[in-house]
């Protein structure tokens, strides 16, 4: 069995070189799991790198970036290697480019109840120019992309949960039972009930495991939910995350904790009602930011002598991201210049006074009365403003927006692009918690904010991985 000899490509748009995939999949190395798909032409199946059947001839493959590529091209999901169960592909890839962007908000169901129009909207371009781009860069349409995105979703929902065939066609998006069951006829060949492998789930809720490129240190994740957790609406243990939230409307409870032997996470997701599980799901990857590619930070930061010792302790760091980015945002002014522990305390009061399960109404902060916040006048006034600016933001625009306010600074804004966003490459040089961890390491004199521009585009992994010694 060959083994590949090259290190892993940073990240980009594009399909790692064929050579590189031939021998990733020879090897069926899991750090490139997601990172690209492979058809088979003879058997007209299209897998995941890590694919356990018998290693087709080289002649007889052919390699994709994205699965959407593959279905295009008329390959059919294989059913052993399950392609909706491979880690996607990060939000970082391609340098933030309108179509992994696109890519992005797709994977979270931009296009199961909006338009494509509007889907342009947000990212600042025409409908015309974002089809031009997606077939310039895929081959393929966004609705081709999302309508793939359904499908694989679906067949998650039907080998992992007992959900009835309405919901699961809800669930994944689907405008309709009947096309639901014609995408997956037409996909693989069977009616859906001939792809289920679950018949019930009780009282557990529904469960779902969310896969994710190894190592993964779920203890540092675990660690960071835990120091901020916030009462009332969060309760962390070492061995599980909880938390209540509000979900486009609709309230629900889940939890997510590590699944035994394999590398994946368990989602737990309880509802009282229907919900669409699409942008939660992604919600929650997010959060736990399982789309990284731990071998590429690797060698990133691998290359600066003081973090390479972390890398060796704290295998697989993570940049963990709280529930949306309006909370992020508050969470990050309450958090200026005081403890952790004194911002969970004044958070917690201020989701009890608004009575919300978390911090998506900002608008009902902003109206509470000045003795519901515990802070110097100053901070609230930021506060009030911001959570008025929040009630009608894009997220794109929110940055910006955040620091034409007064009392943002700079930390505040790296917090809300780190914690909200999921950006990768920041790194808050003036956080004493980081200059303290920095100089407690063998750094042969080197400032910190000048360390700190060697490693992009992972500069929140580093800043994460220096807490993390802490």
């Amino acid at each position: 069995m060959e083994t590949p000899t090259k290190p892993l490509p940073p990240p980009t748009s594009s399909l790692p070189d064929p050579e590189t995939c031939r021998r990733a999949r020879l090897s069926r190395d899991p750090r490139f799991d997601g990172e690209f798909f492979l058809g088979v032409r003879s058997t007209g199946i299209y897998c995941r790198p890590i694919c356990p059947a018998r290693l087709p001839a080289e002649k007889n493959v052919r390699y994709f970036r994205e699965a959407s590529q593959a279905a295009a091209a008329g390959f059919r999901p294989c059913l052993r290697c399950r392609p909706e169960a491979a880690p996607g592909s990060p939000a970082w890839r391609g340098s933030g480019t309108t179509v992994n962007r696109a890519l992005g908000l797709i994977q979270g169901g931009a296009l199961n109840s909006g338009t494509l129009e509007q889907l342009a909207n947000r990212l600042g371009v025409g409908e015309r120019y974002l089809r031009k781009l997606f077939q310039r860069e895929l081959g393929v349409s966004p609705q081709a992309v999302a309508q793939h995105r359904r499908l694989l979703f679906a067949r998650q929902l039907l080998v992992e949960s007992a959900l009835s065939m309405t919901d699961i066609a809800f669930a994944a998006g689907f405008g309709s039972v009947r096309r639901f069951n014609s995408a997956i006829r037409a996909s693989y060949g069977v009616a859906p009930t001939a792809l289920r492998r679950r018949a019930t789930t009780g009282d557990s809720g529904i469960q779902l495991h969310l896969q994710y490129r190894a190592p993964y240190d779920w203890a540092g994740v675990i660690d960071f939910f835990a120091r901020h957790a916030i009462e009332g609406i969060e309760t962390v243990s070492p061995e599980r995350y909880a938390r209540r939230a509000m979900l486009e409307g609709q309230p629900l409870h889940f939890s997510v904790a590590p699944t035994p032997a394999q590398p994946a996470l368990t989602l737990t997701i309880h509802s009282p009602q229907a919900i669409p599980l699409m942008p939660l799901v992604a919600r929650v990857r997010r959060m736990f930011d399982l789309d990284a590619n731990p071998a590429a930070i690797g060698e990133v930061l691998g290359r600066d002598a003081a973090l390479g010792t972390l890398l060796q302790r704290f295998a697989g760091v993570r940049s963990p991201v709280v529930w949306s980015p309006t909370e992020a945002t508050v969470r990050a002014i309450v958090g200026q210049q005081v403890s952790i522990g004194a911002a969970r305390t004044v958070c917690a009061r201020l989701a009890s006074a608004c009575g919300a399960a978390d911090f998506t109404e900002p608008a009902a902060i902003a109206a509470l009365p000045d003795t519901a916040f515990a802070m110097p006048t100053r901070r609230r006034q930021s506060l009030r403003a911001a959570c008025q600016l929040l009630d009608d933001c894009p997220e794109d625009a929110l940055l910006p927006a955040l620091a034409a306010l007064p009392g943002i600074g700079p930390w505040t804004l790296a917090m809300v692009a780190m914690r909200g966003l999921g950006e990768p490459d920041v790194f808050p040089a003036g956080d004493l918690g980081l200059i303290k961890a920095w100089n407690a390491l063998p750094n042969n004199g080197r400032q910190l904010k000048d360390a700190a521009g060697h490693w992009q585009p992972f500069g929140a992994y580093a800043a994460n991985l220096l807490w993390r010694s802490l």
